[in-house]
């Protein structure tokens, strides 16, 4: 069969690209019902004025430039006209030739897109271009309008611009609905403030034409004049960054300011084609506080600018911000903080003098968490830590730092334990082995505990009515219910009651439902509920469920199958019901969520009466090993369950203490 060429090419040799769609391109192109966004035709307009008054005037571009914004009817959406007018070279013949061809080498090697012109179509319904320039000395005009929207994209006017000198005037009116509410709050302080602050880069490593913007009735404002004084560089350097596997050299340039409308924080902004490009940066964490306070106590604040060629290839079509990976942003927020707090060190040493300040004060109150400290000194400790952190964070690092401080005390115990004979003799030499400090926070944590223990002793004996305490008084003592390790830190909650370990998981939750909320029909609620996703523990093959259960001191009305009497068929509903869930909602509103649950535990506290020891035999629950203890594997939802008494938990707690009683307390 013959192949033959379509009609439309067969008589020719070449053929030609169809011109891009622009406005498929503009309906994919998002913008915010902002200021910024609203500015950002105005701000394409100003850039372009620059490039023409650099053409122009060349080395006395800065002196010479002059660049004049009119906002008429500024806040009347029905007659808003905003007009940006230059004497820069004009639309010259090329010029022109690169206005009409979207994506442009011209604007490319601008470090432009040749995009910013369309832009205006997504705030405006109207734009109209008046220009005079000259060829060999001799003057010429040109005015047209300009719609995206229609198919002969240029209507040419016959109207003589209306000013002499050469240069462009691009007028822009009937905003498009979604903007009329912020035209009406639009005031000349706020764009003054958004211009000044988009063309940053200008007054930090280029020159500046006058710009002038005018609302009407209103005296004109020189941006130059305003913000010149304000905008002055206090340092500069190179810093190198990996970018797409690439090691890329990025330039900054830092300046200090007040506190103005458009940055109200330390803050670092990106710079591509020498204008601000996407959102600031907050530096307030990496910093440690939002804002200084120099010699005459008035505040200010840093930003700093970071250009590279890296970023001229990778700027949106938008131009509102760059592709870059959320971890390339983070490394040169980081690296740009490091430069800051160099250049900042009297301020970085207030911040670290004041965190020392507080933490000792929390050391006071809690002393055990000084074996966290490991023999550094405070200062020392904070020095290695974020500026940001407050004595909450600190004391919650220490906690987890004492934990791990005490691995080897606790070998050295266990191979103690190992010999009865000599077992108070190697405490003893332990413990005076701690230096004065280790020695007073550990005695008064180990009062702590001793009259802890003793709280629960009396929480399940007969009270004066002669009737015993609730459940509750007992699970209250070890963790507060209605609460989670959100709300609670470390020594708040005795869990070292049950499990020295299971206070250092990463969440706890208390008599809490599932969903955070109160309680609903249905809903099965753990009175504690332990959740590690495998990063405390150091391993990495799923997720540990612990879950446990209070009952009342000397119940004995148990049943066997009974779903609000059988204790086992409760813990086991409530993993099963928590796994389905998925996930958790903290006491802050938060979700901890939990996948891959691949071991699951419970412990039922009870006294093992005659009802307990029914239900769990019918179980086929197991005490071989410990009278005292029951335990079972539930093949069918694989969870491993253990039973206690109140007087076991109490005789276990006092075991695992009972050679820092004698040595410490000397019983």
């Amino acid at each position: 069969m013959e192949t033959k060429t379509p009609p439309s090419t067969e008589a020719a040799s070449t053929d030609e690209l169809v011109k891009p769609d622009m406005g498929a391109v503009l309906s994919r192109t998002h913008l915010a019902t902002n200021l910024r966004d609203f500015l950002l035709p105005t701000f394409e307009a100003v850039s372009n004025a620059m490039h023409g008054i650099e053409a122009k005037f060349g080395a006395e571009a800065g002196s010479r430039g002059d660049i004049q914004l009119h906002f008429s009817k500024p806040n009347d959406p029905a007659q808003l006209r905003i007009s940006v007018t230059d004497n820069g070279v004009g639309l010259t013949d090329e010029n022109y030739r690169s206005f009409k061809t979207p994506f442009s080498g011209y604007k490319l090697k601008e470090h432009g897109r040749g995009f910013g012109r369309f832009i205006a179509f997504k705030v405006f319904a109207r734009s109209v271009y008046w220009s005079r320039y000259e060829f060999f000395k001799n003057p010429y005009a040109r005015s047209f309008r300009f719609d995206v929207n229609q198919s002969r994209e240029f209507s040419l006017l016959n109207e003589e611009p209306p000013f002499t000198h050469t240069g462009v005037r691009v007028e822009y009116d009937q905003p498009l609905s979604p903007w009329h509410d912020l035209v009406r709050e639009l005031n000349s302080d706020d764009v003054a403030d958004a211009i000044a602050s988009h063309f940053l880069p200008y007054f930090l490593y280029r020159w500046l034409p006058d710009i002038t913007i005018q609302f009407d009735g209103k005296e004109p404002q020189n941006i130059k004049t305003l913000f010149g004084a304000l905008f002055v560089q206090s340092d500069f350097g190179d810093i190198q960054c990996e970018i797409d596997g690439q090691t890329e050299t990025l330039h900054y340039a830092t300046t200090k300011i007040p506190k103005t409308k458009s940055f109200k924080n330390h803050c670092m902004l990106f710079s591509a084609a020498d204008r601000i490009v996407g959102s600031a940066r907050d530096l307030t964490n990496k910093l440690g506080q939002p804002h200084f306070t120099d010699e005459a106590d008035k505040r200010y604040i840093v930003l700093a600018v970071v250009r590279s060629q890296a970023f001229e290839s990778r700027l949106n079509d938008a131009r509102t911000g760059l592709n870059l990976s959320a971890k390339t942003v983070e490394n040169i927020v980081s690296e740009i903080s490091n430069v800051i707090q160099k250049t900042e060190t009297v301020q970085i040493e207030k911040i670290k003098t004041d965190q020392s300040v507080n933490l000792t004060e929390a050391l006071r109150e809690n002393p055990i968490l000084r074996i966290g400290l490991k023999g550094r000194s405070v200062s020392d400790y904070v020095a290695a830590k974020p500026n940001n952190w407050s004595a909450e964070e600190f004391v919650s690092d220490l906690a987890i730092e004492r934990f791990r401080a005490t691995t080897d005390l606790t070998r050295a115990i266990a191979d103690a334990a190992s010999n009865p004979d000599d077992y108070d003799k190697k405490i003893e030499d332990l413990v005076t082995k701690l230096d004065a400090n280790k020695k007073e926070a550990l005695a008064e944590y180990v009062l702590h505990r001793k009259s802890v223990i003793e709280l629960v002793e009396a929480a399940r004996k007969f009270g004066d009515d002669g009737k015993r305490s609730p459940e509750d008084v007992i699970h209250e003592l070890i963790f507060r219910r209605f609460t989670d390790n959100v709300a609670l830190d470390y020594f708040e909650h005795n869990l070292w009651l049950i499990d020295d370990a299971l206070a250092f998981l990463p969440y706890v939750s208390s008599d809490r439902t599932m969903h955070g909320g109160g309680r609903k029909k249905g809903d099965k609620v753990a009175d504690l509920a332990f959740f590690d996703d495998s990063m405390v523990l150091a391993d990495n093959d799923g997720t540990t469920l612990t879950i446990v259960e209070f009952k009342k001191p000397s119940r004995n009305d148990y049943q066997f199958g009974n779903p609000k009497a059988d204790p086992v068929l409760q813990v086991i509903d409530t993993l099963e019901q928590a796994i389905t869930k998925g996930g958790i909602t903290k006491t802050d509103g938060s979700h901890f969520s939990f996948s891959g649950v691949i071991r699951r535990f419970a412990f039922i506290v009870a006294d093992i009466t005659p009802s307990m020891v029914k239900v769990l035999t019918t179980h086929d629950f197991k005490s071989h090993q410990n009278p005292k203890v029951f335990y079972k594997y539930h093949d069918n939802g694989k969870i491993f369950i253990q039973a206690f008494g109140y007087d076991t938990l109490i005789e276990n707690a006092k075991k695992r203490n009972q050679a820092f009683f004698s040595v410490l307390l000397g019983e």
